[in-house]
C-alpha cells in the first residue's frame, strides 16, 4: 500500500459465553432494544490510534474519534469533519486547513491545529506499524501562528483527503499524547467521536455507548453497541443462531455464510470488497523474462472456475487492474476467457514444445498462513484448468509461504511468479496502481516491470481535480500493463455480514467498515 505489513487477512476467533462470566462479564442480551450486539473473529489488540495498523482497529477508532475528514456513507467520498475548510497548493504538496470554532473532546478540552500537530508527531515517535500511514506521505505538518493546520506532501496524492480519515492522523486528547508507550487497552479512552468507550476487555469484549453531545454528524442510533470475540468460525455461527448475537462480521467461514443465509430470520449483506488478487511476474527472473511467456500466461488464465468452484459465486471475476466500482478507472480490458489455442501459439514463438525439457515449468506461489485454505483452493483450481489442459505447461503450486516472508519476496522481486491479495490503504485507484506500478515503489522496482511511461500517467493523474480526467490516466496505465503483460488481476473479494432481519441501517462499506451509528432494531 504502501502495504500493510500487518496482513488485514480475517482470522477467526470466539469467546463463550460461559468464558465472559467467568472473567466477571454480564453478556449483553442480543434482544435488548438499546442493546445491539456484533459478534466477530477478529477483534482489535489495541485501541491506541498510534499503533493500531488493520481494519478491525480501526472500525472501531472511527467510531470513537472524528478527524478531518470521514467518508461518506455507501461512496468512495469524503466530506469534511472537525475541518471547516481547506486550500490545496498549485503543486498539490501544501493542505491548509481550518478547523471548527466548537471542536473539542467529550470533557471539554479544546482540538486545536497543535491538537493534531502532536497527535501525528507522537504516531512518529512512536515508531509503530501505524507510522506507515502517515511517513510515506507527509513531510512535515505544523500550526500556523492563526490557528491553520499545514500539511506539506513528499508527493501530491491525490487521496490525501482520505488518508486524513484514518486513525493515525486522528487529535487525541493531551493525556494520551504525553504517553511514550502504546496504550493499547485505555482505561479511559477520551475521544470526540459519536460512541464513548465504556469498556475494553482484551481478546473478549468491547462496549460502546452513543455520545449523548456529538456534534460532528448524525448522532448513534442505537444506545449501545457490543463487540464480541469468539474464537471459532461456528461457534460465532451457533450464537448468531441462538440470537447471543444480532449480527456475524468479520468473519465467518463461507459455507457457515451460505447455510446462515438459507435460515428464514436471518438476512445476508454482502458486497465485493476492495480487496483484489494478482498474479505477479517478476520480469527479471525465468521464466518470466520472456513477455511471450506472460502473455501465453495472461491468454491461459480461468479465473471462472475457482469462483464457480470454491467460492460459489461468493467472489468476482476481474479482468481490471482496478474495481468495477471506480467507474472512471475501471478497464475490463484483460481476457475474460481462457484461450488455450492463442496461448499455445505464443509458446511455439518462444520455443516452447510439448514434450520434455521445452515445456513451459515454472510454480505458482500462494501464502496459506495469510489467505487461508480458501484461497489456497482457488489457486490450485485456477493452476489446474489454466495450465494443466495445455501439454505445453507444467506448473504447480507452493502454498507454504509464511506471511512474514511474502511481502519481503515481492519487495526484492525474489518471487518470480506469486498470487497475491492487494488491499489499498484507502479505496481510490491511484492506492492500487501506484504500489504496484510506479517505479518509486519497490514492488515495481524489483520486479523490473516499471516503466517511465507509466510513471508519467500516474504523476499526471496526481495533478488532477477531476476524477473523469485522472480515470482516463488510470485507464492508459491498465493498457500499458497489459501490452507488456506485467501483472494479472484475477478476483475480487467478497464481505459479508449475516443478522437477524429486525436489525436495519446495516451499511457495509467495500473497504471494510461496517457503521455501528447506523444500526437500530426494528420496533
Amino acid at each position: 500500500m504502501p502495504v500493510f505489513r500487518r496482513t488485514f487477512s480475517l482470522v477467526l476467533l470466539f469467546a463463550l459465553a460461559l468464558a465472559a462470566v467467568g472473567q466477571g462479564l454480564a453478556p449483553a442480551r442480543a434482544q435488548d432494544t438499546g442493546t445491539i450486539t456484533i459478534g466477530m473473529t477478529d477483534l482489535p489488540n489495541t485501541l491506541d490510534p498510534g499503533e493500531a495498523y488493520d481494519f478491525a482497529a480501526w472500525e472501531v477508532l472511527c467510531h470513537l474519534y472524528t478527524g478531518l475528514t470521514r467518508q461518506v456513507p455507501g461512496t468512495f467520498d469524503y466530506e469534511l469533519a472537525l475541518a471547516e475548510s481547506y486550500t490545496v497548493s498549485e503543486d498539490r504538496l501544501t493542505y491548509t486547513f481550518t478547523l471548527r470554532d466548537d471542536a473539542v473532546f467529550t470533557d471539554g478540552t479544546p482540538i486545536t491545529a497543535q491538537t493534531f500537530v502532536d497527535s501525528i508527531t507522537r504516531v512518529r515517535a512512536l515508531k509503530e506499524d501505524a507510522e506507515q500511514a502517515i511517513e510515506p506521505y507527509v513531510a512535515a505538518v505544523d500550526a500556523t501562528g492563526s490557528g491553520e493546520l499545514v500539511f506539506h506532501l513528499t508527493r501530491p496524492v491525490p487521496y490525501f483527503l482520505a488518508l486524513l480519515a484514518l486513525p493515525p492522523y486522528f487529535p487525541v486528547h493531551p493525556i494520551l499524547v504525553a504517553k511514550t508507550q502504546p496504550v493499547p487497552y485505555p482505561q479511559a479512552l477520551i475521544g470526540n467521536g459519536p460512541f464513548l468507550l465504556e469498556s475494553f476487555t482484551a481478546r473478549t469484549e468491547i462496549v460502546l455507548t452513543a455520545n449523548p453531545d456529538y456534534a460532528y454528524g448524525p448522532p448513534a442510533t442505537t444506545s449501545t453497541i457490543v463487540l464480541r470475540r469468539y474464537e471459532k468460525s461456528q461457534d460465532l455461527r451457533e450464537a448468531l443462531r441462538d440470537h447471543n448475537v444480532d449480527l456475524a462480521w468479520h468473519t465467518l467461514f463461507l459455507q457457515d455464510v451460505i447455510d446462515l443465509a438459507a435460515e428464514d430470520d436471518l438476512t445476508l449483506i454482502e458486497t465485493p470488497s476492495t480487496r483484489v488478487f494478482y498474479m505477479y511476474m517478476c520480469h527479471d527472473r525465468d521464466p518470466f523474462d520472456d513477455p511471450l511467456v506472460r502473455e501465453a500466461i495472461t491468454y491461459l488464465i480461468d479465473r471462472q472456475s475457482a469462483v464457480d468452484t470454491v467460492f460459489s459465486g461468493h467472489l468476482t471475476p476481474l479482468t481490471s487492474m482496478i474495481p468495477s466500482e471506480f467507474a472512471d478507472a475501471y478497464a475490463p480490458i484483460w481476457p475474460d476467457s481462457r484461450d488455450q489455442e492463442r496461448a499455445e501459439d505464443v509458446l511455439r514463438a518462444a520455443a516452447y514444445s510439448p514434450r520434455g525439457t521445452s515445456r513451459l515449468t515454472f510454480t505458482v506461489l500462494i501464502s496459506f498462513h495469510t489467505y487461508g485454505n480458501l484461497f489456497v483452493s482457488a489457486v490450485n483450481q485456477l493452476y489446474r484448468t489454466s495450465f494443466s489442459p495445455s501439454d505445453f505447461v507444467e506448473s504447480g503450486i507452493y502454498w507454504d509461504v509464511e506471511t512474514d516472508a511474502m511481502l519481503p519476496a515481492l519487495e526484492r522481486g525474489e518471487a518470480p511468479n506469486m498470487v497475491f491479495g492487494w488491499t489499498p490503504i484507502v479505496p481510490h485507484p491511484a492506492a492500487y496502481l501506484r504500489p504496484l506500478v510506479h517505479s518509486a515503489e519497490t514492488i515495481p522496482s524489483s520486479g523490473r516491470y516499471a516503466s517511465t511511461e507509466t510513471d508519467t500517467l500516474l504523476d499526471e493523474a496526481a495533478l488532477l481535480d477531476d476524477p473523469v480526467e485522472q480515470g482516463a490516466r488510470y485507464r492508459d496505465v491498465s493498457e500499458w500493463l497489459l501490452a507488456r503483460y506485467d501483472i494479472i488481476p484475477l478476483w475480487q473479494e467478497h464481505l459479508q455480514v449475516v443478522a437477524w432481519k429486525d436489525i436495519n441501517g446495516i451499511q457495509l462499506e467495500p473497504n471494510f467498515f461496517l457503521h455501528y451509528d447506523q444500526l437500530a432494531r426494528a420496533e
